[in-house]
């Protein structure tokens, strides 16, 4: 599974492609360009830790035949690369709006190819087993949640299993790290996304006459490294990309009243007050359905 506190960073990409696709205008409200990679991976390897496996579906027996599993926002593909490895009987897709996946270099159950699920997901009705959606807390409006769940249940079979897994902001912040999240969800029902997503998710897939045994799992950790142990740090790590990395910084001081200089001194407050002061905890979600 590896180790989540390591920083071996993949990269496939020669630094003219990166360069080319940090210029592109953002489709989505928040950073998700290639420099980001290294959060996606830090998430995976904490979330595999936390939960102390790669997914909560009951799927174990359809991965060691030949079933067909789809990670949607794959990214740089670290969890289908991890399950690849394990389920050797299995064919493993995955598609990103990005193409920050292995190219050339990935086993051979793996394939990547670069799409938008908003655009519909480029795969046929009842084609996948097993559908899995991870950290897509600040990419949909509550519109595009639906149309995405949906989606993701039209490539899965009858019997199959959809899963997704969310972090939450967290709770019992201090008074500074406070108004980054008091900005984060202004700029967030400005434009119609939803940051607390998961509860929302739940209650979408048991009002679906499509799926059954809806369930979940939430797993806590505390945030920063004092009191959240090895943990904490590696959260505090992924807490770090989502702020400091641009656009963010320039699109929230905006909604904090302040300059970018003054975002960033209140961040390192912020994070002095988690350390010191405040053990702020921060729950991850992971919920599951059955397609009928």
């Amino acid at each position: 599974m590896g180790n989540i506190f390591s920083n071996n960073k993949k990269k496939s990409h020669s630094r003219r492609e990166i360069k080319k696709m940090e210029k592109e205008p953002l489709k989505y409200f928040f950073p998700n360009f290639v420099k980001d990679t290294d959060i996606m991976v830090i998430f995976h390897f904490l979330e595999c830790y936390l939960f102390q496996n790669l997914f909560s579906s009951p799927i174990e027996n359809s991965l060691l035949n030949e079933c067909k599993v789809l990670d949607v926002g794959c990214g740089p593909g670290t969890w289908l690369l991890d399950l690849a490895a394990t389920y050797s009987s299995a064919r493993f897709f995955g598609i990103d709006l990005f193409p920050i996946f292995p190219k050339e270099i990935k086993p051979s159950n793996v394939e990547f190819r670069q799409g938008d699920v908003l655009n519909t997901l480029p795969y046929d009705d009842n084609t996948f087993d097993y559908v899995h959606q991870a950290n897509m807390l600040s990419v949909f409006t509550i519109e595009e949640w639906f149309f995405v769940i949906q989606e993701l249940i039209r490539v899965c079979k009858p019997g199959g299993y959809i899963e997704f897994s969310e972090p939450e902001l967290a709770v019992k912040t201090g008074p500074v790290l406070s108004r980054f999240y008091d900005a984060l969800v202004t700029l967030s029902d400005s434009r119609n996304v939803k940051i607390r997503i998961s509860n929302e998710i739940i209650k979408t897939l048991v009002s679906l006459s499509t799926v059954r045994n809806v369930d979940y799992k939430i797993s806590t950790v505390t945030l920063g490294a004092k009191k959240g142990g090895n943990a904490g740090q590696a959260y505090m790590d992924i807490h770090d990309g989502y702020f400091l990395n641009d656009p963010m910084p320039e699109t929230l001081c905006k909604f904090m009243g302040t300059t970018k200089e003054g975002y960033l001194k209140l961040f390192k407050e912020a994070k002095k007050e988690v350390n010191e002061t405040f053990a702020p905890n921060c729950e991850i979600y992971r919920i599951w359905c059955q397609k009928i």
